[in-house]
């Protein structure tokens, strides 16, 4: 009788040591999909809600961004410009990718964000990528597929996948207008 009572106990939990593994594996697989689809989705969404930017947790989460971009070993870069109005200096976190004679910066939110707008009436920021800087200038719109044909297949995926159809150029400084485009054939 008592040997009943533990087999079906011992079963009992192992079920419910199933279920439980499943539920934190449902878990992790959900949170590594939702950071994963994070540089897709939030673009398109926030395109249609830009009034969402003025939460704080964006604000937080870019502070983080910018502590760790423009290092050595990170994959953000830290865009250096000044305020159109203010005159102020402002660092943005953000992609870069080599492109010609310089970088080339997605727009996931359009040209009219206020870093955009600032680095094209300046007409010249300062790029940290890397660990290093680069001092750039004259900035230009192109569209995304001159852009996409020289990215590497992944980038190319999560960038297209975002909705992201526009990128500033940013040209080395006292580099020639005309050097050859591509990713990886920098003018130096």
């Amino acid at each position: 009788m008592w040997e009943a009572v533990i087999d079906t106990d011992q079963r009992g939990g192992r079920k419910r040591l199933l279920r439980g593994s499943v539920a934190v594996v449902a878990f992790l697989v959900g949170a590594i999909a939702a950071v994963l689809a994070s540089p897709v989705v939030m673009p398109r969404i926030l395109k249609r809600h830009p009034d969402w930017l003025r939460l704080g947790v964006f604000k937080r989460y870019t502070d983080f961004r910018r502590k760790h971009a423009g290092r050595e070993h990170s994959v953000t870069a830290v865009l250096t410009h000044v305020g159109r109005r203010s005159g102020r200096p402002y660092q943005t976190p953000l992609g870069a990718q080599p492109y010609g004679d310089g970088f080339v910066v997605s727009l996931p939110y359009g040209s009219q964000t206020d870093w955009c707008r600032n680095v094209v009436a300046a007409g010249e920021c300062t790029l940290a990528w890397r660990g290093q800087n680069f001092q750039l200038e004259r900035p230009e719109i192109i569209p995304g597929p001159q852009v996409f044909q020289e990215l590497p297949v992944l980038p190319r995926i999560m960038l297209h996948g975002g909705g992201i159809h526009d990128f500033l150029w940013l040209h080395k400084k006292g580099a020639n207008a005309g050097n050859g485009t591509g990713i990886g054939t920098s003018g130096q």
